[in-house]
């Protein structure tokens, strides 16, 4: 396969670059699936511009994980394998979403009493939410058992080890240095979707200056990913907004 980087032209991010392993990954059902999941579900009801996808937000995390990246190479000293895996993890982070998961992943937390629903009802809706996965485990069975994302991840190997980093597993083999940098806590899953939902809404609340973020990362010695002391106030803003 060709060495050459293919563009995506995003409307938040501009130009995200693809090596021939992330088309190959994009390329496949279970990802390409993405196109069909409304970020927002039914949300273009009220705001009819709100029509853009998980693919699209996938796409771009995967940008902002680059930027994550160049701020960790020199640091941690990632090598080039480990920039990809980082820019994977990005890329699959949603694979395992379905239409209302979000939704359906509350069913547990609604105190379903008999007063209001058949005792039936209620004993079929408990058994479902203890035999089903919530979507982030339900994306690491994907990513480790779907035959052609493993084979274009480069065999079951890679993919175990990307399904092993998208969830914090307590796995030995694990790379500790990748694991802090995608499970910190600053949110690249959020700093993308606040952008995206509030382009696309209109609402303004939620629109953050990703630029200043990106260009005040810094990485610690010892691994975690946070933000120079001047740009505290804009990482703390961003935990706080949420237009969901």
């Amino acid at each position: 396969m060709p060495n050459k980087r293919q563009i995506m032209v995003d409307s938040i991010h501009g130009d995200i670059e693809i090596s021939p392993l992330e088309k190959a990954v994009i390329d496949t059902a279970p990802f390409q699936r993405l196109r069909h999941l409304k970020q927002l579900q039914m949300g273009h009801v009220t705001y009819p511009n709100a029509t853009h996808t998980r693919f699209a937000h996938s796409i771009g995390v995967m940008g902002i994980m680059q930027h994550v990246a160049r701020v960790a190479k020199d640091p941690l000293n990632l090598s080039e394998t480990d920039i990809e895996d980082l820019r994977l993890v990005g890329l699959l982070h949603d694979i395992g979403h379905y239409p209302y998961s979000h939704l359906m992943e509350q069913v547990d937390r609604i105190e379903l009493t008999e007063e209001f629903v058949n005792k039936d009802v209620k004993a079929t809706i408990d058994l479902q939410v203890d035999r089903y996965p919530n979507h982030e485990e339900l994306g690491q069975i994907i990513i480790n058992t779907q035959k052609d994302l493993i084979k274009a991840l480069g065999g079951k190997k890679r993919a175990v080890r990307i399904a092993n980093l998208s969830i914090l597993t307590g796995n030995p083999s694990q790379d500790n240095r990748i694991a802090k940098l995608i499970h910190s806590s600053l949110d690249m899953d959020r700093l993308d979707y606040l952008l995206r939902d509030s382009h696309s809404t209109g609402v303004p609340y939620g629109s953050i200056d990703l630029n200043y973020i990106v260009n005040n990362l810094r990485v610690s010695p010892t691994g975690v990913l946070g933000v120079n002391k001047k740009a505290l106030s804009a990482a703390e803003y961003t935990r706080k907004q949420d237009i969901r």
